[in-house]
């Protein structure tokens, strides 16, 4: 049992660290193949579920509105992918300044320190980074993903070994 546990660690940890080399070198393009993945993942479920309420006699039409709907989320997935990924960085950033600047309105008006403005706008500024660079930013979340993939793979191996 021991063995078997430490030998679903090892391929989990050299998954991990393939994961992480992967998503270093190929940045670029790792979340729209990732979006592409999960769309083809959501059309192939549906496409067996919508076969199986055909074949079986149990019909609930709750399931086949939800089989249908993923169908459809899969599709827009896999061919709008280049847009969904362009789009989500830019909508965030907006996100981020509107809660830097809720805050910084928090801030001025409870009369605080000057300092403590200070959290506030460079959250602005980080929101701002995200609106206009977003290729960047998203590019440099992801290799640093990938970095922590493969440290976390190889801390795993040096545990494995340490125990082995």
């Amino acid at each position: 049992m021991i063995q078997q546990l430490i030998r679903n660690k090892t391929v989990m940890a050299v998954l991990s660290i393939v994961t992480g080399i992967y998503l270093m070198i190929s940045r670029r393009h790792a979340p729209e193949n990732l979006l592409r993945m999960v769309g083809y993942a959501l059309f192939l479920a549906a496409a067996a579920y919508l076969v199986l309420y055909f074949i079986r006699g149990d019909h609930d039409r709750v399931k086949l509105g939800y089989a249908c709907g993923a169908a459809v989320l899969g599709l827009l997935a896999r061919w709008l992918a280049p847009t969904i990924v362009n789009l989500v960085p830019v909508l965030v950033g907006i996100a981020i300044i509107a809660a830097g600047v809720s805050n910084l309105m928090a801030a001025r008006n409870m009369n605080y320190p000057k300092t403590t403005m200070l959290g506030p706008v460079l959250t602005i500024v980080l929101g701002a980074l995200v609106v206009f660079h977003p290729g960047f930013v998203l590019s440099t979340v992801i290799f640093l993903a990938g970095v922590a993939l493969v440290l976390n793979g190889l801390s795993e191996l040096e545990l494995i070994r340490r125990v082995w």
